[in-house]
């Protein structure tokens, strides 16, 4: 497979980024919503309008549902990948290894979401965080082995993302747009 870094390329990448936020915050609110809570989203953060949860037990669930939804995706695109290897479908397994680096690394200014269920769950702020991320980056590693993706490639994606994610979370914080709610 031809594995490099093109205009071309780069927009998918964006694309990619772009979609998987988005979904990722989705899930949150999509889970909120069906557990009665009227909840608010914007591209990276999703939170009840009342301030409060209809039932506490809400939280975790809510919480959940943004990972378990970004893990599903890495998932997906791995097999599909596999299946019909087509490079720029790559940013799709690639990207949620880099929004949960950096979600386990913001953990360290306020709990994000695998820190709170962590901590809700008595097991630390950091051990899911270190967990998904170690799974996520084992996907990237087994596709990367069986289809010869080299490693600078794997650096300029994680630049690439990491660019794009942040792009986003300041956009996100200077513009404080609501996308629902």
């Amino acid at each position: 497979m031809q594995a490099k870094i093109t205009l071309r390329y780069t927009l998918f990448l964006f694309i990619a980024v772009f979609l998987s936020c988005f979904f990722h915050e989705f899930a949150h609110w999509i889970t909120g919503e069906i557990l009665g809570n009227k909840m608010s989203m914007s591209m990276n953060t999703v939170s009840p309008i009342s301030g409060s949860y209809k039932h506490e037990w809400n939280r975790n669930i809510i919480t959940s549902a943004g990972p378990l939804f970004t893990i599903l995706q890495a998932i997906i695109f791995f097999f599909i990948l596999r299946k019909s290897p087509d490079i720029r479908l790559y940013p799709f397994l690639f990207f949620p290894f880099v929004y949960r680096f950096f979600a386990g690394l913001a953990n360290m200014f306020e709990a994000n979401d695998e820190g709170r269920l962590g901590l809700s769950w008595g097991i630390g702020l950091y051990t899911l965080s270190i967990v998904v991320g170690a799974f996520l980056l084992f996907l990237i590693y087994r596709y990367s082995r069986e289809h010869k993706i080299s490693l600078k490639f794997n650096l300029l994606n994680f630049l690439l993302c990491s660019l794009s994610l942040l792009l986003i979370v300041f956009a996100d914080q200077y513009f404080k747009f609501k996308i629902i709610g």
